[in-house]
């Protein structure tokens, strides 16, 4: 029995899913499937690679087992991978067991997968034309059921047909089968591109070149089958480069998880460098862009919402308008269940809004408040306040990121949502784009529904109340389904694959101000560095220079000033809280820098600000809700340095 080509291209699946998802960690192997094996064949060994750097590993085998209603064949992938993402450690591993008749009729699946200190796990089985689904995790289970036609293949019946269909360049072979990682039944296709040699391990084999589509995710990739249909080779494009899966000998395959550092450039892919610095983003109201698609042939998926239209489309790019909702009007608390809320008010496998913890947490925060809106932004708050960032922990259920307090923006949403529907808040997750710092970069936030619409909350970036129009939604779901339903063809079509324009803004004023094609960020002007975008002008002495001029998150330098014998200084740009002023504020930003020396107050341009400083190091921290300047002067004359820049800043009234 041969390797079947077909897991492959679910492995890829998984890691897409996931990729969107940032990190991961370990996962304990359950066991394959019940019933005596018969029969084995030699397992197979792949090796994973981003961009040619080896990252994880695929061990494959196939078996038979006897089972009361006759023989099955048993197909177990197993996936590791082990990297570093801005210098933490990511590991993933998962199994998935499937189990068909000798026809390669899906009967039954098991998918196991830990992306952070829980297991999920989740089985799906197939009943006449009901797939009965049962997820599990943190010692709680959630069931649903999915309906379908037609007959759903496995791994063997997807072999079957192709070894039946693929013969020369132009034949294809389609087919049906279940997507655990999306919770999803889904058409596919595979399609004979051209016979062709292929060098692999210092040897040359024919093979055929295929194309690979499954409709669930909108990504094509491009396998090489040997004989009888084995998968020797596979790729896909990924947010961070090149994805491939090349078969190996065990040994090589195992030593490619040994934990190697990507390179920088792959993670600056899945950012898009904006165009101009938005002045005050978190109070953007309105902001008008313009989306161009780095691969047209993947299409443009449905991306219109609540609060985006879009405008014009066309192959290329499309113009998208995005406006901050209003404030909703008061509305009564608990809200009242019906068709329409109910998948968005229920507990679920990673929104566990039932844990009696949780409850508890969320009375005693409300105290009492009986206000949707008022009640949903004192839980924004809590989180924002209790929760930690954590890049080794993306995707986790909220028991497990409410007793550990820690996460990326994922696991914000995730515990807003589970909270406010703790609260009787109706609630969902949204995957898509945030503009910080000078670009935007892939983020999830909260919605909650009031009346009859969606309101937007951020525990990760706060804005005041509603959040801002700086960000623009991919997907949105209850995570009824799972997972997969955050990285479906939306979100692969789109992350990693498209580059953003501004074209037009507006702050708290209304006033909105039009980009023109081919505006500068920035301008040098001898001395003087001049943002227009920000209203900001910095001068440096005359035997300094500028630099950092480019950088954007997780740098927040606006621009650096180097000069001789090691001094230096920076300007960074930094978001405050909305409930945090003045003095409070101000020293937060200094605890976070290290510094708890007397603060002095000063004034500079009319903005309040407070300075420290030692022998070595100044700073200087000026308050311009919601943003705060941040000025740090290094070397043998640190204040010197910084009060000479201080004096220099001007700032103008855009965005004021």
């Amino acid at each position: 029995m041969q390797t079947r080509l077909f897991r492959h291209v679910l492995t890829f699946r998984r890691y897409i899913t996931l990729i969107f998802l940032w990190s991961f960690l370990p996962i304990q192997a359950a066991p394959v499937a019940s019933g005596r094996a018969l029969s084995s064949s030699p397992e197979q060994w792949y090796i994973i690679t981003i961009a040619d750097k080896p990252v994880g590993y695929v061990h494959e085998l196939a078996s038979s087992i006897s089972a009361p209603e006759g023989e099955l064949i048993v197909s177990t992938s197993d996936v590791k991978m082990v990297l570093n993402r801005l210098g933490s450690k990511v590991e993933l591993q998962f199994l998935t067991v499937y189990e068909e008749t000798k026809d390669g009729l899906l009967r039954k699946v098991n998918y196991e997968m830990r992306a952070s200190l829980m297991t999920t796990k989740t089985e799906a089985v197939i009943r006449g034309k009901t797939i009965e689904l049962r997820s599990a995790v943190g010692g709680k289970s959630y069931s649903r059921t999915l309906n379908f036609s037609g007959e759903l293949l496995g791994p063997e019946g997807i072999r079957l047909i192709s070894q039946k269909r693929l013969q020369k360049a132009g034949d294809i072979a389609e087919f049906q089968t279940f997507v655990p990682e999306l919770e999803a039944v889904s058409k596919g296709s595979r399609k004979v591109l051209a016979a062709e040699k292929l060098l692999l391990g210092g040897k040359e084999i024919l093979v055929l070149k295929t194309e690979e589509m499954i409709d669930a995710t909108a990504v094509k990739s491009t396998a090489w089958l040997g004989g009888d249909n084995e998968a020797v080779k596979q790729e896909m494009p990924t947010p961070f480069g090149l994805a491939q899966i090349i078969l190996a000998d065990k040994s090589r395959a195992l030593s490619a998880v040994s934990g190697n550092e990507l390179p920088a450039e792959m993670y600056e892919r899945s950012i898009i460098r904006a165009n101009v610095r938005l002045p005050k983003a978190r109070d953007l109201e309105y902001l008008k862009i313009k989306l161009i698609h780095k691969n047209p042939d993947l299409g443009w998926p449905e991306i219109k919402g609540p609060y985006q239209t879009v405008l014009s489309k066309s192959r290329d790019d499309l113009i998208l308008e995005i406006k901050r909702p209003r404030r909703p009007k008061p509305a009564p608390l608990p809200v009242p269940g019906n068709e329409k809320n109910r998948e968005f008010l229920q507990p679920n496998a990673y929104i566990q809004s039932d844990a009696l913890e949780v409850k508890r947490t969320v009375q005693d925060v409300l105290a009492g408040e009986k206000d949707v809106f008022k009640a949903a932004l004192k839980l924004e708050r809590w989180v924002s306040e209790n929760m930690k960032f954590d890049l080794g922990i993306a995707l986790a259920p909220s028991s497990e990121i409410f007793e550990n307090r820690r996460g990326t923006c994922l696991g914000y949403a995730t515990l807003l949502a589970t909270l406010t529907r703790a609260a009787g808040i109706p609630s969902r997750v949204v995957l898509g784009y945030v503009y910080a710092l000078g670009m935007f970069g892939g983020h999830a936030w909260t919605e909650i529904l009031v009346g009859n619409d969606w309101i937007p909350l951020d525990a990760a970036i706060t804005a005041r109340e509603v959040a801002d129009a700086g960000r623009l939604y991919f997907v949105a779901t209850s995570l009824y389904e799972g997972v997969g339903s955050l990285s479906g063809g939306a979100s692969q079509r789109l992350f990693g694959q498209i580059d953003i324009k501004i074209l037009e803004f507006a702050g708290a004023d209304g006033k909105r101000i039009v980009v023109p094609e081919g505006a500068a960020s920035y301008r040098i002007r001898s001395n003087f560095y001049e943002n227009p975008w920000l209203g900001l002008t910095v001068q440096k002495p005359a035997d300094f220079k500028f630099t950092k001029l480019d950088a954007v998150w997780p740098d927040s330098a606006l621009v650096a000033l180097e000069g001789p014998r090691g001094a230096r200084a920076e300007l960074q740009q930094y978001y405050l809280p909305p409930w945090k002023k003045d003095r409070r504020a101000a020293k937060e930003i200094f605890g976070r820098l290290g510094i708890s020396e007397n603060l002095e107050r000063k004034t500079i341009q009319g903005l309040p600000g407070f300075m420290a400083k030692n022998s070595k190091r100044a700073v200087l921290v000026l308050l311009d809700d919601p943003e705060a300047w941040i000025l740090i002067a290094e070397g043998k004359d640190a204040s010197t340095l910084l009060e000479q820049i201080a004096a220099s800043l001007k700032f103008k009234s855009i965005g004021r």
